[in-house]
């Protein structure tokens, strides 16, 4: 339906604020074009809005009984807690995406801030020295299970979220920037929040607003057993983060701490079976390994919608009862969507391939109609797959993020000077050009261009055109001025034309460099970042840094980096999520959310104090002006600290066979960004 996803995966106010939102909203900058066995090109900085047919978008055959989607992975869970805590794969996303229910969501190619079971805007009011906010919900709206979608649903998980200070997606869904926002059910259908502050963007419209709802009715008793853990432990007088606690106030600190891990625990590691959805599909097996089964939801409550965007800014949905709800124009001018919702096909199939070779292969065979595919698409294995009859192309820009971080908790990484050397030496445009054959795009900005609006076109890149000698001899004297020594130094022989490595490193603590492993995944799984992974090694031992590459599988690497903080670098990638809003800024690297502290996505570890700074303005503004201002300036600073260091982005080609009805195919990041359409893509017959 129209509320997108937010959620960040392993590939978002008063009224008056919220239309001045929706008005200045970033516009999608990509065009589609669909070219059976051809290049496809990307043009970013031009505004094309998708082309739609004049009629209404219907299917000239009978919807057939399966969506068949080829996928690379096995989900982490399908406990929905988990997988906006812990288990936050993109593989696990595409196979709950529906699951929950929420107020107010975005939508479909504007990225406006929409109804979803909310019966419109809140109102919003200052009461004293707090302000309320209250939403009057649907009351017709049912769980799969025909239990009904109600105001307790959403204050209970509210509450649970902030009372078990549950991590990683979760904290802004409940508690962003740390607030304590209270809510409560005022009657069965209306929810009333209460904000020690003005709600701003971040915390109203891209925070609590799209929250996730889930049924009171099914996990009620699994929370109240996590609620156990943490009964009668109160929180210590001390700070827990300082050094040199005394053993009484440390002991206390591990109590506290023990309890909340171990009620999170529970709740994420509780078993889902037959939780009931409300969207438009119900997973309801999973064989580890084989393949996942979802099955239509005959209780979806936007089931035979309408949604219509005229390029006035409109945003329509009508009900099939007939209810419309209209917003941001008038309804004049040219339709540039017009879609009706399913769910089409009874089941949906989700094949797990464990390669992306063999999913794609399976494609080109028949086997499936379509493949969720979350990383670069090599041309080779995209022109085999293209060899399959009925083989369509759909390309649009990236809305991810592929990077290299750094634990700087740790020694040498918490060194600005050994982060600086790494960025030197690591050539984007060499490996992508010359080794890569172009797949993907070099990124200097945490920012993807494809986002026009939010994107700093004026980040630096400064060593964009340097040859491999001047790397090496910068990266040298960047490291020297720090205090890095040889017992031989690298240096670029001419003769050669090569680098002689460095010997015997000494870094400036006075000790020999210990070894250090950069984590990744495999060829197998993705090689694209295997590529990278092991030319970045190769690059740093050219220095004299004992470092080594590390491909393992993608769920491997999930627990050191972003439960145990356990690392020394690693490549992943990121899908964004919230495209008019992006809170990623403040997930990923301010410091309150330092994963190794608090179980959320600041894996690197960053504390700057000046970097909170602004974070915590861009999170607190209700001026989109100076929220622009500020992310422009976020990314001028990330690119000096260095936490993460950009990559690549893609161009995204997605490939579905030629049966597939998809309502839309102009897609910021994809059909993949969309998991496929699961439910409003009609699979038809020949």
């Amino acid at each position: 339906m129209y509320s997108r996803s937010k959620w960040f995966v392993l590939a978002g106010l008063l009224v008056t604020v919220s239309m001045i939102l929706a008005a200045c909203a970033p516009e999608p900058v990509v065009e589609t074009v669909i070219v059976p066995g051809e290049e496809v090109v990307v043009k970013e900085t031009v505004i094309v809005p998708a082309e739609v047919e004049e009629e209404e978008v219907s299917a000239e055959g009978e919807c057939c009984d399966v969506y068949r989607i080829g996928i690379f992975e096995d989900p982490v869970s399908l406990n929905y807690w988990n997988y906006l805590g812990p288990g936050s794969s993109v593989w696990t996303a595409y196979v709950v995406t529906g699951v929950q229910a929420a107020l107010y969501g975005l939508s479909d190619q504007r990225w406006d801030f929409v109804p979803s079971l909310a019966k419109d805007f809140a109102t919003i009011e200052q009461v004293g020295d707090v302000w309320t906010v209250t939403v009057e919900m649907v009351d017709n709206a049912t769980w799969s299970d025909g239990e009904v979608i109600d105001a307790h649903d959403v204050v209970f998980t509210h509450n649970a979220c902030s009372d078990l200070k549950l991590t990683s997606n979760w904290p802004n869904q409940c508690a962003p920037l740390g607030l304590t926002i209270g809510a409560e059910a005022l009657d069965d259908f209306t929810v009333q929040y209460t904000f020690p502050a003005e709600p701003s963007l971040g915390t109203w419209q891209a925070g609590v607003a799209q929250a996730p709802i889930l049924p009171q009715h099914f996990w009620a008793d699994t929370v109240a057993a996590s609620y156990a853990f943490i009964d009668g432990v109160t929180e210590p007088e001390a700070d827990c983060s300082a050094e040199d606690l005394s053993e009484a106030d440390q002991a206390a600190c591990d109590t506290y701490a023990e309890a909340y891990e171990n009620a999170r625990k529970n709740l994420y590691e509780a078993d889902p079976t037959g939780q009931p959805s409300a969207g438009g599909y119900i997973t309801e097996k999973w064989e580890l390994g084989a393949f996942a089964q979802r099955v239509a939801n005959d209780n979806y409550y936007f089931a035979g919608s309408r949604v219509v965007e005229y390029d006035d800014g409109t945003w329509m949905l009508t009900l099939p009862d007939g209810t419309t709800w209209q917003a941001y124009g008038d309804a004049t001018g040219n339709e540039i969507l017009n879609f009706t919702s399913g769910p089409y096909a009874p089941n949906i199939i989700m094949s797990i391939y464990g390669s992306q070779d063999a999913a794609f292969l399976a494609l080109a065979d028949g086997e499936v109609d379509y493949v969720i595919n979350p990383l670069g698409l090599a041309r080779g294995l995209r022109e085999q797959a293209e060899r399959g009859e009925g083989i369509l192309s759909y390309t649009n820009a990236d809305y991810g993020l592929f990077y290299i971080a750094f634990n700087m908790r740790e020694y040498p990484q918490s060194l600005p000077g050994f982060r600086q050397a790494f960025d030197i030496v690591i050539d984007k445009e060499f490996v992508i050009n010359n080794v890569l054959a172009g797949v993907v795009f070099p990124m200097y900005s945490t920012m993807p261009p494809g986002n026009g609006f939010w994107h700093n076109p004026d980040v630096p890149k400064p060593y964009v055109g340097l040859s491999r000698e001047e790397r090496v001899n910068m990266a040298v004297e960047v490291l020297k001025a720090e205090g890095w020594s040889w017992s031989a130094e690298p240096y670029w022989d001419e003769d050669l034309v090569d680098v002689v490595p460095g010997e015997g490193l000494t870094m400036p603590n006075g000790e020999l460099m210990h070894e250090l492993t950069i984590l990744g995944p495999g060829p197998a799984y993705d090689p694209i970042r295997a590529t990278f992974n092991q030319w970045i090694s190769e690059w740093a031992r050219e220095l004299g840094m004992p470092v080594k590459s590390e491909l393992t599988g993608f769920n491997t690497i999930l627990g050191p980096v972003f439960v145990d903080a356990d690392f020394d670098m690693y490549i992943l990638g990121w899908s964004l999520g919230n495209v008019a809003f992006p809170n990623y800024y403040d997930d990923f690297w301010h410091s309150r959310n330092d994963t190794a502290v608090s179980g959320n996505f600041n894996t690197p570890g960053l504390n700057s104090p000046e970097y909170d700074a602004l974070v915590d303005e861009f999170m607190s503004t209700g001026d989109l002006a100076r929220a622009q201002e500020l992310v422009y300036e976020m990314q001028i600073m990330l690119a000096d600290l260095r936490p993460y260091i950009p990559l690549f982005y893609k161009q995204v080609t997605d490939l579905a066979r030629n049966n597939l009805l998809f309502p839309y195919t102009t897609v910021l990041g994809g059909l993949e960004q969309a998991a496929g359409f699961q439910t409003d893509a009609q699979p038809l017959f020949k």
